[in-house]
């Protein structure tokens, strides 16, 4: 077994479709990682509300992953048929033999490799990446979520969540199993050294937008006042969701035009040549597991503001940026004039090496590859 390559099947709760072009990306780069050591394929169901007709398979291959999404109309029965038909079109029409299963994010779909494991005896390893844990959400909660949570993990060989922090409240949510932290993955070949241009310390913020969740509107206001006060700073600030929403509050908020620019969604390189524009990235959010923004920043190079949430501060220390507590205005303010004023004393290859002995394609999937060959039939 530790001579041959293992066939890796990726199951997931959260991956780009035609029904949603990022949501789940961090799988996919996962998925991506780990097929740079193994077999890779991706079965993942996406329901779309104006689906007509029976489930749909398409299939393609990029990245050396081979994924199949299977396409259906909503409801849990009309998604179990359509995983379950996904799974028969690769184990019995393709006749694929897998070692294991990789599943990703149990709720709301932890069945998925409990089935696989009962029909096929498929032994498995679950990573969670869902900020649903942590008790700032507790009342968002489904209440069918311990029980689902306990559903997935009980036969998992393996719980990775991708922080020591994200463990812990798994384990005080009530969900027990062999815990290993695996990290969110870079592509640290696309996601390079930075090296701004002029005299304007440039920070950058990437994310969904949501303002409950990353505190767009915090941002903001202190960024008025930062403005205000310094004039060789300039913030870029976008991504896949109200970007023109942000633009009018800014506007309200009487930012000046010249140091702020807004951007939406864009591709993995549109985001790694921003960084690479950049001089460090600004994050004030309200909850986080590990942001994959984070890691693709130190593997540029950039040291990172963010708020000490999640298990952001297990890797963001002195030496590579500043952490301030969640929805303090005042001390986002200070971190981003300290900042400015000593962007040039973080070593910029010790971040980045960082990066590349953590977060890296190579390290994550030889991680993962250890699993697999332990749970490996």
């Amino acid at each position: 077994m530790s001579d041959k390559r293992l066939s890796i099947l990726f199951t997931s709760g959260w991956y780009p479709s035609k029904a949603h072009s990022t949501v789940g990306n961090f799988v996919q780069r996962h998925a991506e990682a780990v097929a740079t050591r193994c077999d890779v394929w991706v079965l993942y169901v996406a329901s779309m509300p104006q689906w007509q007709g029976p489930p749909k398979i398409e299939e393609h291959h990029e990245k050396d992953v081979t994924t199949v999404i299977v396409y259906c109309r909503p409801g849990f029965f009309a998604k179990r048929k359509a995983f379950i038909k996904g799974a028969y079109h690769l184990i019995r029409s393709k006749k694929i033999q897998f070692d294991a299963v990789h599943h990703n994010v149990l709720w709301p779909h932890g069945w998925q490799p409990r089935w696989l494991h009962s029909k096929f005896n498929l032994p498995y390893l679950v990573t969670e990446h869902w900020t649903g844990y942590d008790p700032i959400n507790a009342n968002k909660r489904h209440p069918l979520l311990l029980w689902m949570s306990k559903f997935g993990a009980r036969k998992a060989s393996f719980l990775c969540p991708v922080t020591m922090d994200l463990q812990q409240k798994m384990i005080d949510f009530g969900i027990s199993g062999n815990y290993r932290v695996v990290p969110n993955v870079v592509d640290t070949r696309l996601f390079s050294m930075a090296a701004p241009e002029g005299g304007t310390i440039r920070f950058l913020h990437v994310s969904s937008l949501v303002d409950g969740h990353k505190n767009i509107s915090g941002i903001l206001r202190v960024w008025k006042k930062i403005s205000d006060r310094l004039p060789n700073v300039h913030l870029t600030l976008g991504g896949d969701g109200p970007v023109e929403h942000w633009k009018q509050y800014a506007a309200n908020l009487g930012i000046r035009a010249n140091c702020i620019d807004f951007f939406g969604e864009t591709t993995w390189q549109g985001v790694a040549q921003k960084m690479e524009s950049s001089h460090a990235l600004l994050l004030f959010s309200n909850y986080e597991n590990l942001p994959c923004v984070i890691v693709e920043a130190l593997a540029c190079g950039l040291p990172v503001i963010s708020t000490r949430v999640g298990g952001i501060s297990e890797h963001i220390s002195a030496e590579r940026g500043i952490l301030v507590e969640r929805g303090d205005e005042d001390a986002l303010q200070r971190a981003i004039e300290t900042m400015a004023k000593n962007i040039h004393t973080y070593d910029q290859s010790a971040l980045r090496n960082y990066a590349l002995e953590r977060f890296s394609n190579e390290a994550v999937a030889t991680e993962f590859e250890k699993l697999y060959r332990i749970i490996a039939k």
